[in-house]
């Protein structure tokens, strides 16, 4: 049979990746830098000739590999099976959460031992059959061909087992860079590693914020939840990064509230910017449910955002907006509340990132 070359690239870089949180098979999205790794790897890789383009059916991974399937004119076959390994119930959490949570289930992790279990998750043997039979398949679908595969790091890692002879619980030394290719040949029923990506060989994506310490921008951002957990989001027109634009956004769909005032603690900033956007007072909004830490765009400058959410549960109603601050008045176009089901459907930019994930833990 003759061989088939395939290429295995991982997704870009997301933010959660940034956070060293566990995203396993939450369809969390390309951070600016992720993008424009993913223009990158269009320009590496446009002068070859592929046949076929394979991708995780996640949206970072397909994020990815589109601008190069644009440029080749192919089409983009999705595959469940190439989806990164299922981390069940410590989805969302840093790795950092797990250690103090989950000591002894974390080291076992970190050992790499094939029938451990996260709770509602998969363990790496099952993960590590499931990813080798999908790109095995593939492979033996198109001998003499050349296909592009864009998935995850655990992905890559099964496919350097497959072509290495490396065991399941063994260290592997190189690492699985972003949106990088990495090239195997499938032959006969066997896997062989013809080149590895190396950090030194690619052109670097350089970003804005690389080598500045970012001012610290802290906000405090509520999720107002009705009857059947959906929640209210307001659609923001203007601050969107000119990466975003560039992939044609002109507005995003967000939570309300907003940056500290000197002084001011989170729960107090959140009371006031629940007021000032929906004319809510008097509303109980508990204990911080979820945070997150990015570089985020404001006008010219980066700072690191440092966002802290609250959950409150409202009921529905419409947003009294005769609070809202001049520039609120310009930046908010509308408001909506939206189901878990829509957000993880729509193509519209939605943040936080995973915000269908977080109303489902919310629901329990």
């Amino acid at each position: 049979m003759a061989r088939t070359r395939i290429c295995l690239a991982r997704h870009g870089e997301t933010n959660w990746n940034l956070e060293r949180r566990v995203q396993g098979q939450l369809n969390i999205p390309l951070n600016v830098r992720g993008l424009a790794q993913a223009e990158a790897l269009a320009r590496e890789l446009d002068s070859t000739r592929f046949d076929r383009i394979y991708s995780s059916d996640l949206k970072r991974a397909v994020q990815t590999v589109t601008p190069l399937a644009r440029r080749l004119g192919l089409p983009i076959e999705t595959s469940v099976a190439l989806r990164e390994k299922d981390d069940g119930d410590w989805h969302g959490m840093t790795f950092d959460d797990v250690d103090r949570a989950f000591p002894s289930e974390h080291a076992k992790h970190r050992q790499r031992q094939a029938d451990f279990l996260i709770p509602g998750g998969e363990t790496l043997s099952a993960f590590a059959a499931r990813v080798g039979d999908e790109l095995t398949a593939i492979a033996a679908r198109h001998p003499g061909e050349t296909v592009l595969v864009v998935a995850h790091a655990g992905v890559l890692d099964i496919g350097y087992r497959l072509a290495t002879g490396l065991g399941l619980s063994e260290k592997r030394d190189p690492p699985v860079l972003h949106a990088a290719p990495n090239w195997f040949l499938y032959e006969d029923g066997r896997w062989t590693l013809e080149r590895w990506a190396e950090e030194g060989a690619r052109e670097r994506v350089v970003m804005p914020y690389d080598g500045r310490k970012l001012e610290r921008r802290p906000a405090a951002r509520l999720l107002p939840l009705d009857e059947q957990n959906r929640v209210l989001l307001f659609r923001y027109s203007t601050r969107l990064s000119p990466v975003f634009v560039a992939q044609g956004h002109s507005h995003f769909w967000g939570s309300i509230g907003g940056a500290l005032e000197p002084g001011e603690t989170f729960d107090a900033a959140a009371r006031r910017e629940l007021a000032e956007e929906t004319g809510l007072t008097d509303v109980e909004i508990g204990d911080i449910i979820f945070s997150r830490e990015f570089p985020m765009q404001l006008g010219e400058d980066w700072f690191q955002a440092d966002e802290r959410f609250y959950a409150i549960r409202t009921g529905e109603f419409t947003p009294d907006t005769r609070g809202f601050t001049e520039i609120e008045r310009s930046d908010v176009l509308g408001w909506n509340w939206w189901s878990a089901e829509e957000i993880a459907s729509t193509q519209e930019l939605v943040f936080p990132e995973a915000l269908d994930w977080l109303l489902g833990k919310l629901r329990r």
